[in-house]
């Protein structure tokens, strides 16, 4: 005989409710069945795309063809063929980031990538020499500017000292902050200058590759 499954009653033939709690007979949770699960996998499908090998082998074949063809006087044809060749750059770096399972390919993806990040590193270094040599063409301009009045009050004091009207003393004191100036002008320029070799040289360091230097006991066990 079947009891219920929230009060444990016996439950009539056929029951549908529970005589004791009241409760449905046919809310029961189903037994779980076992059944096979078909798992299929996807997969990716680039359209558009060629082998990288493929794609690399018409480019070079482009690129020897101009060659060839400028070499023999066929200027334009062969300029139409490198350009087409240069083309065919985009997809093969597109094609070995999709398949990069043949050295080609690896080889392709890690060049560029480190083109790329020179490139990148070129770029700043670039920017932060043409900042510094502006701020440096600035501050020449005001140290030149700051020599000239500082010549000028040297020149005053020595007529001043000359007629004795009083005026040496303040001569004096413009002319030393006149070059209290210049020093700081020309500090501002040697840490305007070493800002750049700074920034330049940690460009760089953030591009070189990891070099594993092994022990000595790792070089005796290769020995």
């Amino acid at each position: 005989m079947e009891t219920c499954s929230h009060c444990g009653a016996d439950l009539p033939e056929n029951a549908t409710f529970c005589p004791s709690c009241g409760r449905r007979t046919d809310m029961l949770a189903p037994e779980p069945r076992e059944e096979p699960i078909d798992v299929q996998h996807a997969e990716p499908r680039f359209f558009g795309l060629g082998s990288p090998v493929l794609v690399f082998a018409v480019m070079l074949v482009l690129l020897v063809a101009g060659i060839v063809l400028i070499d023999l006087r066929s200027l334009i044809l062969g300029v139409i063929s490198i350009v087409l060749g240069a083309c065919l750059l985009p997809a093969f770096l597109a094609g070995a980031r999709r398949w990069p399972d043949t050295r080609l390919a690896r080889v392709g993806v890690s060049t560029a990538g480190r083109v790329r990040d020179e490139a990148d590193v070129a770029a700043e270094s670039i920017s932060s020499w043409s900042k510094a040599g502006r701020d440096v063409i600035r501050l020449r301009k005001e140290h030149f500017r700051l020599r000239r009045e500082r010549d000028a009050k040297i020149r005053e004091l020595g007529v001043s000292v000359f007629d004795e009207d009083g005026r040496a003393d303040e001569l004096k004191a413009s002319a030393k902050e006149l070059d209290d100036r210049r020093v700081r002008n020309e500090r501002e320029q040697q840490r305007a200058i070493a800002g750049a070799r700074r920034r330049t040289r940690k460009q760089h360091a953030a591009v070189v590759a990891t070099e594993i230097i092994p022990s000595e006991q790792e070089k005796a066990e290769e020995s």
